[in-house]
């Protein structure tokens, strides 16, 4: 969701609030994604359905190629403007992104199964 430029923590708790619930309340439905963190910056892709086999009765095949996932979004590390958490659910963060091209800002809210919101925030 578009946010203008945030100038205190105050704002960009409220924007990732708002973003929150405005999308529960249009009742859009979350996707699963995978997010991968690096020194390149953050990618986060849609999580691809596999099929659940169990590992002993299967062999790994030979020269298999993985899965291509859609990649979602990508933001530079340098154009990462602020990263937080949701201090009443630890499994909630969010990151502010300036985009290249038109200068606008992005909030971009996730919900982790597990609380690594804070790991996360610790990688930064």
């Amino acid at each position: 969701m578009d946010v203008p430029r945030p100038s205190s923590r105050v704002e960009i708790v409220a924007a990732m609030r708002r973003v929150r619930y405005e999308f529960k309340a249009q009742g859009v439905k979350k996707r699963k994604v995978t997010m991968d963190i690096s020194t390149n910056g953050v990618r986060v892709t849609l999580r691809t359905k596999e099929r659940k086999v169990r590992r002993f009765f299967r062999r790994k095949k030979k020269n298999t190629q993985p899965r291509e996932s859609l990649e979602l979004m990508h933001h530079p590390i340098y154009r990462i403007f602020y990263v937080s958490h949701d201090s009443s659910d630890l499994k909630i963060f969010s990151y502010i992104a300036r985009d290249g091209s038109s200068n606008e800002y992005t909030c971009n809210v996730f919900k982790s199964k597990r609380n690594v919101s804070l790991r996360i925030l610790l990688s930064y």
